[in-house]
């Protein structure tokens, strides 16, 4: 590619017109449209300026006091689908006629950021593969320890206020082979300076920033928000960027010019709308290590945590920890225990053995809490039971939480709907975090028993400090609870097929009604299936009801040992003692209602209609009905006309 400007065959200074600024950036052609060629995504590194700009002159309306000008730029995929749009507004500078952005920033993700905020770098390195590029064995080449990608063969970071300088980190793989190696970093301005052990680097407003893989070399660009003449964009390799501007009124451009370059003119406005595209090279054929990779194209760089104090030090932006601090440093051990079994706490998830405990007996949860501002400094620590699979904190069917005002006031809030928990118990104090260090911890404490057992075994923990910074751990297999419930069992009512029932819940989804029925809940309660009874109609002959009686059973009494059948007589039986009973029960409330039907026949009369004569058979009425239509139709046609003159149409 050409990375310097060709020399113009046509000017159209009257339109558009491109200076190029003291550094080297790429400019649109002709005033307004990219430079041609395609552009690498990883194109314009911190430090080296270059990057895509441009200056927009619109000569018509130097001098006539301050403008603005509206630019569109939106990036595309291969298949012509929009990643993202952007609105600029850019002011003219000292009503010159230029409006400028001095810096585009390509990104393969979003990896724009405010001073302050701390973003998490993440490598994929399964060990070298035959083919991968760079030196030495790296990775996750030891599947029995947790390994380290080391200054040199991890990341190199930068920014515009740093470069040429650059700070270099280690990556530490976030579990026992799991080829994933992670480093959080922390975004600061001044009198904060970079710092490579803790991961900090220095910038300011605008600034480009990039990070480096030293080992394939693969770059992702990011930009820090708060110039307004910077921005960023997100695009993809093989995609497209298109760039769209419009004259202001009053501009010198004419019709004829802005068609001769591909334009539209607007008549109504007398304003001319550029638009011109380039394309985006794809990235290097290596862009991560080991069998698959980076995670994403490039480095991934995540948001995690955002800017809640004041000022550049990072110390304001760090949550309380039950074990790792910001770096994958421990400082806690043992950060949390259930029933005098400690376990090492890892960043997000930990691997935690299933551990039975029985409804009724007492259960203590102790978490030790590093703060890097105190013990005091902490707020909310909060102890969720119950979550599934894919379940967050506040999923969970019952939760502890305990609060701290700034004033020292301490309070227990529960919640739990199904009574799950009782006996609730919260006390603090402090401890030392672990033997290696003098550091102080919280120590939070929770004592209670389970009342009922949960469907899910999975335990939270959620901790923030005054500053509202804040972190969730999980701990799974988790805690498994057995026994009787100790609650009483829910009780239901409810309408089925007309009739109303009473429900007491025997299981998680099965219940009884008041005659003995089992239920099933599947989304609404259904009674289980009722296999009906087959009568031996042989079983009812005298010699056989006899002998039933004998037993001490009576004949109406068959009912409770066979059930009733349509083709069993006692049925008929039953239906005509019913029958008899309820007209009994008719005659004694309406004496008349049972009287012969249709004694009144012969009262019944009738009537002789007329004959029936219909306007519209008259042709007279069908004339004078045409007439006063069309007279009508013409009152409102004058009527529109004097509303809307020319307007109205035959």
């Amino acid at each position: 590619m050409n990375f310097y400007r060709k020399l113009l065959l046509l000017s159209i200074l009257t339109l558009f017109t491109i200076f190029l600024s003291s550094q080297i950036i790429y400019a649109f052609d002709d005033g307004f449209f990219w430079f041609s060629g395609a552009y690498p995504i990883d194109w314009g590194t911190a430090g080296s300026g270059l990057t895509s700009g441009f200056t927009i002159t619109n000569a018509g309306i130097v001098g006539n006091g301050p403008d603005t000008l509206s630019v569109t730029v939106q990036s595309n995929t291969a298949g012509a689908t929009p990643i993202e749009t952007i609105n600029l507004v850019l002011d003219e500078t000292a009503d010159t006629g230029n409006f400028i952005v001095d810096h585009l920033v390509f990104m393969d993700q979003e990896s724009e950021f405010a001073i302050g905020d701390t973003v998490l770098i993440t490598i994929e390195d399964q060990c070298d593969e035959f083919g991968e590029p760079g030196p030495g064995q790296n990775g996750n080449c030891d599947p029995l320890m947790i390994e380290t990608l080391f200054v040199g063969d991890s990341v190199k970071i930068f920014s515009d206020s740093t470069a040429p300088g650059f700070i270099g980190i280690d990556l530490i793989e976030t579990g026992i082979n799991t080829g994933i190696f992670t480093r959080q970093l922390t975004f600061c301005n001044s009198p904060c300076v970079s710092d490579p052990i803790n991961a900090i680097l220095e910038v300011s407003a605008g600034d480009v920033f990039t990070i480096e893989d030293q080992h394939t070399f693969a770059v992702t660009n990011g930009l820090i928000s708060g110039d307004p003449k910077r921005f960023a964009i997100i695009v993809e390799g093989g995609g497209t960027v298109q760039a769209t501007a419009t004259t202001l009124p009053g501009s010198t451009v004419d019709e004829f010019t802005c068609t001769g370059y591909a334009g539209t003119w607007d008549a109504f406005t007398d304003t001319c709308t550029v638009t011109d595209i380039i394309t985006m090279d794809f990235p290097p054929s290596w862009v991560g290590r080991g069998g698959g990779g980076l995670v994403r194209p490039g480095l991934v760089i995540d948001a995690i945590l955002f800017l809640v104090g004041g000022g550049g030090s990072s110390g304001s932006m760090v949550p309380p920890t039950l074990g790792l601090d910001m770096n994958q440093k421990r400082i806690v051990d043992g950060g949390f225990s259930f029933n005098g079994n400690p376990v090492d706490v890892e960043q997000f998830y930990t691997p935690y053995p299933l551990i039975t405990t029985p409804v009724g007996q007492n259960n203590t949860v102790k978490l030790k809490i590093y703060e890097n501002r105190g013990p005091d400094n902490i707020t909310h620590v909060g102890l969720s039971y119950g979550l599934g699979k894919g379940e967050i904190f506040n999923e969970g069917r019952a939760t502890i939480e305990y609060d701290r005002t700034f004033d020292g006031i301490e309070s227990v809030t529960i919640f739990d709907p199904k009574h799950v928990l009782g006996s609730v118990n919260v006390t603090t104090a402090t401890t030392s975090c672990s033997i290696l260090s003098n550091d102080i911890c919280l120590e939070v404490t929770f004592d209670h028993i389970f009342r009922e057992s949960l469907d899910y075994n999975m335990v939270a923990t959620n901790i923030w400090d005054f500053q509202r910074n804040g972190y969730q751990n999980y701990f799974n297999h988790g805690i498994h609870i057995v026994g009787e419930s100790m609650n009483p069992p829910e009780e239901y009512s409810g309408i089925y097929h007309g009739h109303i029932y009473h429900l007491t819940e025997t299981g998680p989804n099965t219940a009884t009604d008041d005659d003995g029925n089992t239920w099933t809940f599947d989304k609404i309660w259904n009674r289980d299936y009722i296999k009906p009874i087959n009568v031996d109609s042989d079983i009812l002959n005298p010699t056989k009801i006899y002998a039933l009686e004998k037993l001490g059973f009576q004949y109406s009494d068959g009912k409770e040992i066979f059930g009733y059948d349509k083709m069993d007589h006692r049925f008929a039986d039953i239906k005509y003692q019913q029958q008899i009973e309820a007209q009994n029960i008719m005659n004694s409330l309406c004496s008349k209602c049972q009287k012969e039907h249709f004694e009144e026949i012969n009262d019944i009369f009738s009537y002789d209609m007329s004959t029936r004569y219909s306007k519209l058979d008259n042709p007279q009425i069908i004339t004078q009905i045409d007439i006063e239509d069309q007279n009508a139709r013409q009152l409102l046609k004058e009527f529109f006309e004097k509303i809307y003159p020319g307007k109205v149409n035959d």
